[in-house]
């Protein structure tokens, strides 16, 4: 049977009164998780980075908390993106932001909970949506719209069983997104206990003595920036058409990009055209490191950094692929430093926040002091057999990952190209 969306799941707002939270009432943790724009992506939840406000808060706001079964989905700003709050998720408080709102079954028996998640993000749902978006700056989807959409509702039997076979894929991709935490976390281990703790390959004979940066193994010396970068640059963002003087089709590594880049997830990257000269001196190679100079937040400091890998860069349409405007390519001096060992480096600075002491803010926008950073930025090097031995027992779990992340990329697409057809009727389902 058709139905109107209206008619099938209730659309609620969350509290957008004086009791909204401010800036200052987000903590990292905290009793009640509230969503920001990226935890909701077009392929479900993202949990890279979030902020939760207190009980106290949380019971000052009236309405926008999610119940297990609910459907969260984006209506402004980048519109469209949906996830599923099933019992999968450690959450048990969540409020939705002032750009989403709660779908809700209005009667069970005609519609399945999680089969609505499946109906709004189905190709032929998001094209019916697209139709009702407004706004140039920032995209709106007017909820008095939304609920006009038509739909034709399969039974309740197929939907479970639309369900069923949807969610196999899902499955699937969620335990390799698992599994690449898993050996994240792996490579971050390792990194620490050989060049935090210095528990490294025959550290029993190491002795040790100060530096800059404390006490070091004398095996261990410490140089500025401008010692091991060979070459830098500031990435590009080209036109969004094609035409003489932009003839170079390639992908763009946006700081938005590097969350799902460090899980080697490059669907998000956009496809730009660019100037030749432009591309040649821009494009990133292996070994490469891309670094955020420009847009952090308190939250969110500039200076987070992408390891390129030849495998990455194999990702992309044609291999092509450069950073966008607000990060800077940097090119290693390979001799002196491994590009894998000066990654971890790099996110141990931005963990401890000593990156900080790089940061400038003007008008409400966190820039990097770049410049500053070649002169006083120092760095840990140790001797070369020791990065050697680093790099053969990190780069196998880097391939890995991406070989996983290619697998959830294939079970996308095969999920993308069967749910069209089984909303459609054009896939018998056997119920």
């Amino acid at each position: 049977m058709i139905y109107r969306f209206g008619d099938i799941f209730n659309i609620i707002d969350g509290d957008r009164g004086v009791n909204y939270p401010k800036e200052g009432d987000f903590f990292d943790e905290g009793y009640c998780l509230f969503l920001n724009a990226g935890n909701v992506t077009k392929t479900g939840w993202s949990f890279n980075k979030i902020s939760f406000i207190s009980k106290e808060k949380d019971s000052q706001l009236r309405k926008g908390r999610i119940e297990r079964g609910d459907t969260v989905f984006t209506t402004r700003g980048t519109i469209g993106n949906a996830a599923f709050y099933g019992n999968g998720i450690k959450y048990n408080h969540i409020r939705i932001n002032s750009g989403m709102v709660i779908l809700k079954a209005k009667d069970k028996q005609i519609i399945d909970d999680e089969f609505i998640y499946y109906l709004v993000t189905s190709p032929v749902a998001k094209k019916k949506i697209e139709l009702f978006c407004s706004g140039s700056a920032q995209p709106q989807l007017p909820i008095k719209d939304f609920i006009k959409i038509k739909f034709n509702l399969p039974s309740l039997k197929i939907q479970k069983k639309i369900v069923s076979i949807i969610g196999s894929y899902d499955n699937l991709i969620e335990n390799n997104n698992r599994r690449i935490r898993l050996l994240e976390q792996m490579a971050e281990n390792l990194y620490k206990e050989w060049f935090v703790r210095f528990r490294f390959p025959g550290h029993e004979k190491a002795e040790f003595e100060n530096s800059k940066l404390g006490k070091l193994p004398s095996s261990f010396r410490v140089a500025n920036m401008e010692e091991i970068f060979a070459d830098y640059i500031g990435g590009g963002w080209g036109n969004d058409v094609l035409s003489e003087d932009y003839p170079i089709e390639a992908s763009v590594i946006r700081g938005a990009d590097f969350p799902k880049v460090w899980h080697y997830d490059v669907s998000s990257c956009p496809r730009r055209y660019h100037k030749a000269s432009n591309y040649k001196s821009r494009q990133l190679k292996d070994g490469d490191i891309v670094m955020e100079i420009s847009g952090g937040t308190s939250e969110q400091p500039v200076g987070r950094t992408v390891l390129v890998t030849q495998d990455m860069i194999n990702r992309f349409k044609d291999g092509k692929v450069i950073c966008a405007s607000f990060c800077k390519m940097i090119r290693l001096k390979k001799e002196i430093i491994s590009p894998y060992l000066f990654y971890y480096w790099m996110h141990y600075l931005y963990d401890t926040r000593i990156i900080d002491r790089f940061q400038l803010q003007s008008t409400g926008i966190i820039n990097f002091k770049f410049e500053s950073f070649l002169r006083r930025g120092d760095v840990m090097i140790p001797p070369k057999d020791l990065q050697e031995a680093f790099d053969r027992q990190i780069i196998p779990i880097i391939k890995e990952m991406n070989q996983l992340a290619i697998q959830s990329e294939l079970l996308s697409r095969q999920r993308d190209l069967l749910l069209p057809r089984l909303m459609s009727g054009k896939l018998e389902v056997k119920v």
